[in-house]
């Protein structure tokens, strides 16, 4: 993993150059030390913790430049050896490559924050829903179209409230979609209204009046899809909402 033979190091104090091209305590120096946290916080500040499982041992991650042709994240563990009268006389230090993790950490932070942005700067009313159906985003168009600002519903499981202002709570069509609603449910709450969308598998989209937006009112088509991770489970749901036009009253 770093390069270095066995045989460049033992008997020596030279282990922290398998990993830095400067002088400095590796994490087990410091456990040896007795795990002070000036030097913690001085040579690995944010990216320490102590190990949950085995007394005295701290962990880390960090990236290593050196390793390998373009570097990699190591993650890795330092545990004190003690004596029988429980005095450090030594250190296990272990190391284990996350650079496929990382890397599937960051393409996933990468993603999250391009749905941010698409949503954001979507001219759509849109929102999402997490898999406990709370809002996660909410657009600056479904604000101006329902006048309701982001931070009235973020973080809240009554998305709802912005559609539907009565003392009843409704079932959005993205929670319904979240819920797996059967073909029974979604008619209960949206008649003839709701059918499955013939532009999104799992999605569903429907129409309706509000009578609450705007002077007159307005009718809305919107559809529902579900959002999946990487195993196929249903994880939230995006809904978006198209302004028909606005009457004077609900149909008939």
């Amino acid at each position: 993993m770093s390069g270095i033979p066995a045989k460049e190091v033992l008997g020596t104090h030279h282990q922290w150059r398998a990993f830095y091209p400067a002088h400095r305590p590796i994490l087990a120096d410091i456990v040896v030390d007795g795990a002070p946290l000036a030097l913690l916080d001085k040579f690995y500040r944010g990216k320490y913790r102590q190990a949950e499982h085995c007394p005295g041992a701290w962990e880390s991650e960090d990236f290593f430049p050196t390793f390998g042709e373009e570097g990699c994240w190591l993650a890795f563990s330092a545990a004190p050896i003690r004596d029988a009268d429980g005095t450090i006389v030594g250190c296990i230090e272990t190391l284990q490559d996350i650079t496929e993790r990382k890397e599937a950490e960051t393409a996933r932070r990468e993603a999250e924050r391009r749905l941010i942005e698409i949503v954001a700067g979507s001219p759509v009313a849109t929102f999402v829903l997490d898999a406990n159906c709370r809002v996660t985003h909410w657009n600056r168009a479904c604000e101006t179209l329902t006048n309701t600002p982001a931070q009235e519903v973020l973080g809240r499981d009554e998305a709802w409230r912005a559609f539907y202002p009565y003392d009843t709570r409704r079932v959005v069509l993205a929670e319904m979609i979240i819920r797996r609603a059967t073909h029974e449910e979604l008619a209960a709450c949206y008649g003839a209204r709701a059918k499955p969308s013939v532009l999104v598998a799992g999605a569903f989209e429907a129409e309706d009046f509000f009578p609450t937006f705007g002077i007159n009112g307005k009718r809305l088509h919107f559809m529902a899809a579900p959002l999946h991770n990487l195993r196929g489970d249903v994880i939230g749901a995006i809904e978006t909402l198209v302004e028909l036009g606005a009457e004077q009253s609900p149909p008939g």
